[in-house]
């Protein structure tokens, strides 16, 4: 396999396309066999002869689309296999069609398209193609279909080839001979191409970044890696104000994670939020960013059960190959594994529900890997009563000492307290709730050794129709979130964060919005023992502050509704929070306007950094 490693610096302009949507994206033609190799030879034809001549008429019709075209050759020469996939990975080309035909016995006929082994995207492109051509040339039929190819396993993009129709049938060969029919198949691929290119808006990614400091103006860096080097993008933070930027109009329809960096030295605080509507579930879902890479990650939630799909994103920000081990801890203590080795700069995606054992199961997750990674978790479901997604990044390390400052049991709320023990040993867990009279309710637990524990706290006594925020203490290192699934103002969906190990006493949250039909929550526990003022101070894109002073009774939760503070309707937000004592923070937003409706939360982080890594990230 050929490695490509680049590095490319763009300005900071959005990628922008012909008036007819091409967006300016890169498509590689690549025109099959060439020079010394003839390809098939039948009917008087030369199938190199015939491919050259297809893409040729392919390349103006793609260009008139708005796309930029570069073909692996334009004239009567061989090009090797790993030359044609290195044109490609080195252009960064958004799609790789490769144009043949076909040879087998005298009665096959017909067209067939192809796409690598279980590449959806691949076969995305492929189906398109396929249909468009056939339904031109009128030709039999045979489907697509998944192969090995050097050049579909080979380059870094979604690659599909094309095997028009068949020299050593003599109704297709006389067919081929003429022009009219070939323009017929070129027109065919250009359809199919441009199908698959305008933007199914399937998911929507953004990067919210706000700069805390009010004297410094934050340059930043916006680095996206899918697997074909990292494509970096500089902006400007002004003191004080935050940005979002919608990762869709720098990285067009793929898979994608991101590296925030500050590039002058100033702090800044990321989170990326997602919204999407595709087979799985509709909604949105969110998480801060992660400060560091590390060859070890852990996540509490994951199901294959209960009509729920997970997925495990592995960023590898490395310029090496990096081989990674998951192993998943199921609730009745059996252990799933799968091992996988990625590219570099890259991100992977695995779907659970594939690993042998998997295929209905509650479980946390252990990654490991032989270079540092990031890791995420995102979860889908699309059921009779509520669709949606939730995400969350992984932990570096268990803790004996977990808080989530958010939970709700009240009308129309479900909330789950997940637990995941990773020891060899079973784990006894005290968990404390807390609600906001400054009452709170102490159980119990036991985790086998290697599993995971689910509670709801809905069915918890005394937790009835409750805010609730969580301090769970175990005798043995483990892992926590929360999962809440909510019927809020007629949304159905739900939301997930990761407990933080610590309360502290300032907090941040990059993102939050007040209007297009978004209402946020920020969440405040106090764990202590004593009654504490806590400040908190808002701004706008605009960097214009408002503030607000609260009591957090001891031992209580407390709930701040930023649509009614005075002064921040209908904005963008980001907020800074301090505390006389340390507490915990979260933030929860609800979209219930327009389209897209629902809902994600977020814990807050306790400093800026001049890195943020996101593994999780989608355009298609």
């Amino acid at each position: 396999m050929v490695v490509l490693i680049a590095a490319v610096i763009l300005a900071a302009v959005p990628v922008s396309g012909a008036a007819q949507g091409g967006y300016g994206l890169l498509v590689c033609i690549d025109p099959g066999h060439g020079g010394k190799d003839s390809g098939a030879v039948a009917n008087g034809l030369q199938e190199k002869d015939l491919n050259l001549d297809i893409a040729r008429k392919i390349k103006p019709l793609v260009e008139a689309a708005g796309y930029r075209v570069i073909m692996t050759r334009e004239s009567d020469v061989y090009v090797s296999l790993e030359d044609r996939c290195a044109i490609a990975n080195r252009a960064h080309a958004a799609i790789f069609v490769s144009i043949h035909n076909n040879a087998y016995q005298q009665e096959d006929q017909g067209t067939e398209t192809y796409c690598y082994y279980d590449s959806e995207e691949g076969r995305r492109l492929a189906t398109e193609i396929h249909r468009e051509v056939v339904k031109r040339i009128d030709r039999p039929d045979r489907g697509v279909k998944e192969a090995g190819f050097y050049v579909l396993k080979n380059s870094d993009m979604t690659s599909s080839l094309l095997e028009g129709a068949f020299l050593t049938n003599p109704e297709d060969a006389r067919l081929l001979e003429d022009e009219g029919f070939r323009q017929k198949i070129a027109e065919g691929v250009a359809a199919g191409v441009n199908y698959y290119l305008v933007d199914p808006g399937r998911f929507n990614t953004y990067i919210q970044v706000m700069n805390p400091d009010p004297d410094k103006t934050a340059q930043i860096e916006l680095g996206f890696m899918r697997g074909n080097g990292e494509e970096a993008y500089t902006e400007e933070i002004p003191p004080g104000t935050r940005k979002t930027f919608r990762v869709d109009d720098y990285i067009f329809n793929d898979n994608v994670s991101t590296l925030v960096r500050s590039l002058n030295g100033v702090p800044v605080v990321a989170e990326r939020a997602m919204d999407f509507d595709f087979e799985k579930g509709t909604g949105w879902h969110g998480a801060p960013g992660v400060t560091a890479p590390a060859c070890k990650w852990y996540l509490a939630e994951g199901s294959t059960a209960w009509g729920y799909s997970t997925f495990i994103l592995v960023q590898n920000p490395n310029p090496d190959a990096n081989p990674v081990h998951m192993y998943f801890m199921c609730a009745d203590g059996s252990v799933g594994q799968y091992e996988c080795t990625l590219p570099p700069y890259s991100r992977f995606t695995l779907d659970v529900s594939k690993v042998p054992g998997m295929g209905s199961a509650d479980f946390s997750t252990v990654v490991f890997s032989t270079g540092s990674t990031l890791v995420e978790r995102a979860m889908y479901w699309n059921q009779a009563v509520r669709s949606g997604g939730h995400d969350s990044a992984a932990v570096p390390n268990p803790e004996k000492t977990w808080y989530l400052a958010e939970g709700y049991t009240g009308k129309g709320f479900d909330t789950y307290l997940l637990i995941g023990n990773p020891n060899a040993v079973i784990a006894p867990v005290s968990v404390t709730y807390m609600v906001p009279d400054g009452g709170f309710i102490t159980e119990y637990y036991e985790l086998p050794a290697n599993s995971r524990k689910t509670v709801h706290l809905n069915e918890v006594k005394g937790l009835s129709d409750k805010d609730v925020s969580v301090q769970v203490i175990a005798a043995q290192p483990v892992v926590v979130e929360r999962s809440e699934y909510f019927d809020y103002k007629g949304v159905k969906e739900g939301s997930n964060s990761t407990g933080v190990p610590a309360p502290s006493s300032r907090w941040y949250l990059a993102g939050g919005c007040t209007g297009a039909g978004f209402e946020t929550y920020v969440l405040l526990a106090n764990p202590n023992s004593t009654d504490t003022r806590v400040d908190l101070e808002f701004a706008g894109p605009d960097g214009r502050k408002v503030n607000k002073g609260v009591i957090v009774a001891a031992r209580s939760r407390q709930t701040i509704f930023l649509n009614e503070v005075p002064g921040l309707e209908n904005t963008e937000v980001w907020t800074e929070v301090t505390s006389e004592q340390p507490i915990v923070v979260e933030r929860s937003v609800y979209k219930v306007q327009g389209a897209r409706p629902g809902g994600y939360g977020a814990m807050g982080v306790t400093a800026p950094a001049t890195e943020w890594y996101f593994a999780e990230g989608c355009t298609r």
